[in-house]
């Protein structure tokens, strides 16, 4: 449930979420046109905010949506939504509408710029000891280098995810090769090599930090991940900026590794964990 008592920052005014309005004439109403990001704080200190700050910049310019904002500006109404809510941690989103359309299409009037924070709950390390259950899916998405609002092939993926008693879906595009989640960037192991694709998909900044972390440790190979493979693969996980790092034991009616979290994830999510407390972002 959404904190109604939080402050948001939504069209230059500092509101309560039950208060936060968009024109219905804004054509990320109208035709999902609009760039964001999803990123996180802990301990109330916003995690590699830069790169999520670059990342917005280049969805936007992607789709050709122009910020009128510079980044100092972003920064400063991002460290102030923090300061004006209580959370140690929390999720926020940075909204750049389209605009407002004349004839609903192509905008005209300036984006709008919404700054959204909601409490996160503290780390549930039962999760990450169940791990993830995924299927595949054939939907094809639209820029998916670009984090942009049109989840409409996200939304059915999930919901095909959810009538299949899983989690989340994976995008596998016409040549058989396995991108990511819906939300989040996949990674699987063969034997000591860490594999991730690394063209096709979002570069996620969790998986970035992760690759760093795991470089000090295993071979990486950012490659494709085909169909077939995931039947080979010892350990699989995703990564996001909610999730930090999960581990996935099935996908479809493979079974990964032997159905429970691996020992290199493990150790990935322990130095990832062993990152964050120490405050090293």
């Amino acid at each position: 449930m959404v904190d109604q008592t939080a402050w948001w920052y939504v069209g230059g005014q500092w509101v309560h979420p039950h208060e936060a309005t968009l024109s219905i004439n804004d054509v990320a109403v109208l035709r999902g046109y609009s760039a964001f990001e999803a990123l996180r704080t802990y301990n109330r200190r916003p995690f590699h905010l830069e790169e999520h700050l670059t990342r917005l910049y280049r969805s936007a310019a992607l789709i050709e949506l122009e910020i009128p904002w510079p980044r100092d500006y972003l920064k400063t109404i991002i460290h102030e939504v923090i300061e004006r809510n209580t959370y140690e941690h929390a999720a926020i989103r940075v909204l750049v509408t389209g605009g407002e359309s004349e004839d609903s299409i192509l905008p005209l009037g300036k984006p709008t710029l919404a700054v959204l924070i909601t409490q996160l709950q503290e780390r549930d390390l039962r999760r990450f000891a169940q791990g993830y259950k995924l299927i595949t899916t054939r939907l094809q998405r639209t820029a998916p280098e670009a984090k942009t609002t049109n989840y409409l092939v996200a939304i059915r993926a999930l919901k095909e995810a959810a009538r299949r008693d899983a989690v989340d879906a994976l995008f596998v595009n016409e040549q058989g090769h396995v991108l990511e989640a819906t939300r989040s960037n996949f990674f699987i192991f063969r034997g000591d090599t860490l594999v991730t694709p690394g063209t096709g998909i979002l570069m996620g900044i969790t998986r970035s930090v992760v690759l760093e972390l795991a470089g000090q440790r295993f071979p990486i190979a950012e490659r494709p991940i085909l169909l077939d493979e995931l039947k080979q693969a010892d350990e699989a996980f995703v990564t996001s900026s909610s999730k930090e790092i999960m581990p996935v034991v099935q996908i479809d009616e493979v079974t990964i590794g032997n159905g429970m979290p691996g020992a290199r994830t493990y150790e990935l999510e322990q130095h990832f964990i062993k990152m964050v407390e120490l405050g090293v972002f």
